[in-house]
């Protein structure tokens, strides 16, 4: 039996004042959206998941693609929850729909998940400029970052290396640290970036993969310190509870 409400509790959403939640950053975005389907359905919320660039499907998802949005509502009072989005034929994975409809599809649900940019399963990344893509209607942001990134060559663990090093004006074979995470997590550059005055939180992943979770929860408290709500934990670890 899974812990209800464990990573709402854990990342502080106030779902009911801040109901459209995008989440950024490296690996993890998609499990994370869909553990936090999970436990909006253990409190009867009606839930679409969608995107705004590409995302993995589960095909144990109801999904409604663009040319069938009228068909939201029903299955929403069937299932409680529903993924919006086509399918990209070549990929199989889920894409965009016109924001405007998917803005429009708010009213109808109690919670929207999206996911808003892209890390193809690295744990580390910066956005390029043209990205990250979240919707103007966004009341949160998650930033995710991956910890098995940590004490790492950039070159090994990063979404386009090559982006963060510039950012961080280090070799590609330095090793990522803790100072690095936090810079990434709070910039306008990195992960900050297009967040506005959008409700943000800073998720850490996989601490699971760590031999110690200190440095992770060094990294929190400094965040913290910063003005910055983070968390560290184990999306892994999470499906036992």
């Amino acid at each position: 039996m899974k812990k209800n409400g464990y990573f709402l509790d854990l990342l502080k959403l106030d779902v009911e004042k801040y109901p459209v939640i995008a989440v950024v950053g490296g690996g993890g975005k998609t499990s994370l959206i869909y553990r936090l389907n999970e436990e909006l359905q253990t409190i009867d919320k009606k839930v679409i998941i969608s995107t705004t660039t590409h995302m993995a499907y589960d095909p144990t998802l109801p999904l409604v693609g663009s040319a069938d949005l009228a068909k939201v509502p029903e299955i929403l009072n069937e299932q409680g929850f529903v993924a919006v989005a086509d399918i990209e034929k070549k990929s199989g994975k889920m894409c965009s729909i016109e924001e405007r409809e998917l803005k429009k599809l708010v009213p109808l649900c109690n919670v929207m998940l999206i996911e808003a940019d892209g890390a193809k399963r690295k744990p580390l990344k910066v956005p390029a400029d043209w990205e990250p893509v979240i919707p103007e209607f966004a009341d949160v942001v998650i930033s995710v970052i991956g910890l098995d990134c940590l004490d790492r060559p950039i070159c090994e663990i990063a979404h386009r290396a090559e982006d963060i090093s510039a950012f961080l004006k280090k070799n590609p074979d330095a090793p990522v640290t803790a100072e690095d995470i936090e810079k990434i997590a709070t910039s306008v550059y990195g992960l900050y970036k297009n967040v506005d005055h959008k409700v943000y939180r800073v998720y850490l992943n996989k601490v699971d993969v760590l031999p110690d979770p200190e440095p992770a929860e060094q990294i929190v408290k400094d965040l913290t310190k910063q003005g910055t709500a983070a968390a560290c934990g184990s999306l892994k670890e999470a499906e036992e509870l």
